[in-house]
């Protein structure tokens, strides 16, 4: 049989069952006795077709139905065939219709317990009835072939994440329970495979940002040798495609922008970890990522997270004077002065915010400082209040405002 024999059956418009049994009747495969058998079966296939999934007594799902049982018997044939239509031939003339539409029904089925994404977890999927009755009515057997060939990746991926799981520590019922993307685990396997230090994890985005400062660190010649570490012999041989096909990801993808010196740890750290499996997403102690990710956000908050400290060291960034995270009350005053002579800018804390803090904050701490400056303008530009008293009191209720000490 051609190599290309199978693509195209598979790019055939007309039912392959059709042109199998014009093949068999053209060649003497199939006799005239075996053609009354089909048509005397076939109406009671598609009766039975029509009420699993409808009414056996509406005409549209009798001419539905017909589709059906031609389509699952095409897929049966092309699939088991290959695409050879003696073969299929010979399969029309030694069984029964029915039996070559069940046939195709149970490949159907099996398509359906393949896992639709490569998570390594348990999928929700719908009823397999409602499967069938969408996919039965499909003419065209590439959709069937694409779609197989994705689940089996799909499944070979999931069974890889497994393998790289139990190489990270991590057991399958552990896995199972977080619903990881099976891609993420191997990325991250080997990731540690060629950077990490014997034993090392990825617990959660302070391990992972401390692995990313490491290696944006290494010259060219350590990062050649590190990208030659991984040795597929230790690696099982179905994975070595998936593995081949992670590493270039990597190399085209990941390494690039590590080396890229203008891109923040920070930003980095937020643009890559999805795309790794980390322990634990969540950052339990912030002041420790803060300070490794972002050196000028920890150095002028001092380790403060509340928002009073942080709104008192936003007005003080658009008051141009030395970011603090407590105001005296003497230079707050001066500050609702300098406001109104010179104008409020709030644009310069909201560019700092974006610049400096770490991007794990930057979308609550840009609502925060908004909601502030909706406020803001009502009190510290209110040229009516001549002594500052509103402009005061709204600062003392959302920053840290020392009060001046009367002797």
């Amino acid at each position: 049989m051609p190599e290309n024999t199978f693509e195209i059956a598979l790019l055939d418009n007309r039912p392959y069952f059709e042109t199998a049994l014009r093949y068999g009747v053209q060649k003497a495969i199939i006799s005239t006795t075996k053609i009354a058998a089909i048509e005397a079966e076939a109406p009671k296939g598609m009766v039975q077709i029509a009420d699993a999934f409808g009414s056996k007594y509406l005409r549209p799902e009798i001419e539905a139905a017909r589709k059906r049982i031609v389509n699952l018997a095409s897929l049966y044939l092309i699939e088991t065939t290959k695409g050879d239509l003696e073969l299929a031939a010979k399969l029309i003339r030694d069984n029964t219709f029915l039996t070559l539409s069940r046939g195709g029904s149970g490949l159907l089925k099996a398509l359906f317990a393949m896992p639709e994404y490569a998570l390594l977890g348990h999928e929700a999927k719908g009823k397999v009835e409602d499967f069938l009755e969408a996919w039965s009515l499909k003419e065209k057997p590439i959709e069937y072939r694409n779609t197989l060939e994705h689940r089996q990746m799909n499944a070979l991926e999931i069974e890889a994440g497994y393998w790289f799981g139990e190489e990270l520590g991590l057991s399958a019922s552990y896995l199972k329970e977080e619903d990881v993307e099976a891609v993420s685990v191997v990325r991250t396997a080997l990731l540690l495979q060629m950077f990490g230090k014997p034993e090392a994890t990825l617990q959660n985005q302070v391990e992972f940002a401390s692995l990313i400062d490491a290696i944006r660190a290494y010259t060219a010649a350590k990062l050649k040798k590190a990208l030659s570490v991984i040795d597929l012999a230790d690696i099982p041989e179905k994975f070595h495609a998936i593995v081949e096909r992670v590493l270039g990801e990597i190399k085209s993808h990941d390494l690039p922008r590590l080396q890229d010196k203008s891109a923040s740890l920070d930003k980095l750290v937020y643009e890559l970890k999805d795309r790794y499996y980390l322990r634990d997403h969540e950052v339990e102690d912030t002041s420790e990522y803060d300070a490794l990710v972002s050196k000028e956000w920890t150095k002028l908050t001092k380790g403060k997270t509340d928002i009073d400290s942080l709104l008192t060291l936003f007005v003080c960034i658009v008051g141009g004077i030395t970011p603090k995270t407590t105001l005296p009350e003497k230079t707050a005053k001066s500050l609702v002065k300098k406001f109104r002579d010179e104008g409020f800018t709030p644009e310069l804390a909201t560019d700092w915010i974006k610049t400096a803090a770490p991007h794990e904050k930057q979308e609550g701490l840009l609502e925060d400082w908004n909601n502030f400056v909706e406020e803001a303008g009502n009190y510290l530009m209110d040229d009516w209040d001549t002594n500052y008293t509103g402009a005061m009191r709204f600062l003392d209720a959302n920053c840290h405002i020392q009060k001046t000490v009367k002797k």
